[in-house]
């Protein structure tokens, strides 16, 4: 069994120090009020043996004998001031390997099997909204690990940071 877990931290950027502002609030994780920076998936492994948390789902993928663990987040982004035409978008990128294996930690939308490897840094972020007009808006997410049978049990971390970028 792995026990995993990605800790977040939000950053709101703005090109120019107007009257612009961005903000990001992760609301929910797995269906619940988010109490902290940080997604527990629990103990997870390759089988499907055990759902770790409610909330978090398991899809067996057969070709490499493994399994996602997924679950559904949710943010709050609020943008402030954006005339002109003026958008935000939302990225994501792990902010350093830690001690889960590339490729591992997975992004989708909301309520689907996520299959998209969040980058790590320096590679460029994946764009996960555009658009984002102002007032408050929510945006959720699909967020998985990726567990294969070689895996030896022990914990997996790993930090994401989530980014307004004003357009």
């Amino acid at each position: 069994m792995l026990a995993a877990l990605a800790a977040l931290a939000a950053v709101a950027v703005a090109p120019r120090a107007e009257a612009q502002q961005a903000r990001l609030i992760l609301d929910q994780v797995f269906g619940a009020p988010a109490a902290a920076l940080s997604i527990p998936f629990g103990n997870v492994d390759a089988a499907c043996l055990a759902a770790p948390a409610p909330g978090v789902t398991c899809a067996p993928d057969a070709p490499t004998q493994g399994a996602t663990w997924y679950g559904r987040i949710q943010f709050n982004a609020r943008a402030t001031g954006m005339g002109g035409g003026r958008t935000v978008r939302l990225v994501a990128a792990r902010r350093s390997l830690g001690s889960m294996p590339v490729a591992r930690l997975l992004d989708g939308a909301s309520g689907v099997l996520p299959t998209i490897a969040y980058p790590i840094a320096p590679a460029a972020p994946i764009v996960l909204r555009t658009g984002i007009a102002g007032g408050s808006t929510t945006i959720a997410r699909s967020i998985g690990v990726k567990v294969v049978p070689a895996d030896a049990a022990g914990v997996w971390t790993t930090s994401v940071v989530y980014s307004l970028i004003v357009e």
